[in-house]
């Protein structure tokens, strides 16, 4: 660490001018004739003034240098600006409230095993983290394994870069089930990020409590989504705001997961956040991992061309609690979507938690890479692609008030050797299907009539 660069006093007064313009502006102006301190009101009695008093004061130290590595705790002053070029973190570091901390182009604070990069702002007196220069993003703050970031009250401004991998914070960890939980946020806002605002990889996500993430005017051709997370980070996503980005969607994938662990491996929680998910596919649970998915009413999930949401077996459930006025949407991810887009909704197993009350499934019906199962088949071949695809007879007919719309293939595919008491034709409605609503399934022996029912939808 440097202390007190000459060459950066002048930049002093630079990183204190967005604290309180408007307040010089009234000020340079009461010294001009015909301005009475005595009869106009201050800024403060006057509520529509325009004028945002942070509360945090001018800083009048030299500017203070970070760099190398840094294996002592530190605690970063607003007395002074704060410059990063390139900076390992093994330590601790505690960045005061109204402390601006300026970061040079292309340069990451990078958290390692042990570190901890903490932002204390308030309300009244944030942190805000910017480039040195303007014009030149800054690269990331990256979580390692084993670090940990906490930001409260914290502006990060203009991070990032077009790598998809490079977003303004970035979290990299392991395979670990459940996954770690090293990001904190509390009214965190994110802006002009030339890249995603966060990428979560791994298995990781945030860390319970964190709340009210703002991420703006970010994204780019690689990366336009506010959030690029693993599966396992869904169920901690914060309650924010995610409009204003290149593609205002929260994207999630197996590429972003962990090689070994590219399942959902623990039960979470899908919010709506007021922008749709985006997903390559999603499997719940595996062979020796339970897990359940629960998705809340209002959310909406988009799938790219081919994907599918995959229920790995009857230990696994997903939990789907839409409302009349607010349905879980199933559809397909595409500009200008088409029947079959995507595969649909695949349960391997059932379990008696298994739920789909009030959802709309859209455009699915694409290839299922399935077979021969049940006793409808799609002209000329075997093939028994649906938008949902049951693969084991359910003790109850848990699909009740669907929409099953657009599907190039059957609308519910009971697949299963069994019975034919389970149906949900009577607690649904298709449209535009064109294959069967439902099929028919075989018999406990295997066996299928000599012309099974296949009922129509207008």
């Amino acid at each position: 660490m440097v202390q007190g660069s000459p060459f950066l006093l002048e930049s002093v007064f630079m990183f204190a001018s967005f604290r309180r313009p408007a307040l010089l502006l009234l000020l340079t102006a009461c010294t001009l004739p015909g301005c009475s301190s005595e009869s106009d009101p201050t800024p403060n009695d006057t509520p529509d003034s325009g004028v945002v008093d942070t509360g945090c004061p001018v800083p009048t130290g030299a500017a203070v240098t970070h760099q190398g590595t840094l294996s002592s705790p530190e605690t970063w002053s607003a007395s002074s600006p704060h410059v990063v070029s390139s900076l390992d973190v093994n330590a601790a570091v505690t960045v005061e409230p109204c402390t601006v901390v300026s970061v040079s182009a292309a340069a990451n604070i990078q958290v390692n095993s042990g570190g901890a990069f903490i932002t204390q702002g308030t309300q009244a007196k944030p942190v805000r983290i910017e480039p040195v220069d303007s014009g030149r993003p800054w690269g990331q703050v990256l979580i390692n394994a084993g670090g940990s970031v906490r930001l409260a009250w914290t502006t990060l401004s203009r991070g990032g870069n077009p790598s998809s991998a490079e977003a303004t914070v970035r979290v990299r960890s392991g395979a670990d089930l459940p996954g770690t939980r090293p990001l904190f946020v509390d009214h965190v806002t994110i802006e002009e990020s030339a890249g995603p605002g966060i990428v979560i990889n791994g298995t990781a996500g945030f860390a319970e409590g964190s709340n009210s993430l703002t991420i703006t005017r970010s994204g780019s051709e690689s990366g336009p989504q506010p959030l690029r997370i693993n599966p396992n980070a869904l169920g901690t996503l914060p309650s924010g705001t995610y409009t204003g980005n290149r593609e205002d969607t929260v994207f999630v994938s197996p590429s972003i997961a962990s090689a070994t662990i590219s399942y959902l491996g623990g039960n979470a929680t899908v919010r709506d956040l007021g922008v749709p998910y985006h997903l390559e596919t999603l499997t719940v649970g595996n062979h020796d991992t339970a897990a359940t998915l629960t998705i809340e009413a209002g959310a909406e999930l988009r799938f790219d061309p081919g994907g599918r949401l995959v229920v790995y077996d009857g230990k696994s459930a997903l939990i789907a609690a839409g409302t009349q006025a607010h349905p879980v949407v199933f559809t397909s991810a595409k500009a200008t979507p088409g029947a079959g887009d995507w595969a649909g909704l695949r349960f391997e197993g059932t379990n008696p938690s298994d739920r789909l009350e009030n959802i709309r499934v859209r455009y699915a019906g694409g290839a299922c890479l399935c077979s021969s199962f049940g006793c409808n088949y799609l002209p000329p071949s075997f093939d028994v692609s649906s938008a949902i695809l049951l693969f084991a007879q359910p003790a109850t007919p848990f699909i009740t008030g669907a929409s099953i719309e657009d599907s190039a293939g059957h609308g519910i595919l009971r697949g299963w050797n069994g019975s034919d008491t389970v149906g949900f034709v009577g607690t649904n409605t298709f449209a535009r299907i064109q294959g069967c609503t439902q099929t028919t399934p075989r018999d406990p022996q295997g066996r299928c009539p000599s012309d099974p029912p296949c009922p129509r939808a207008p």
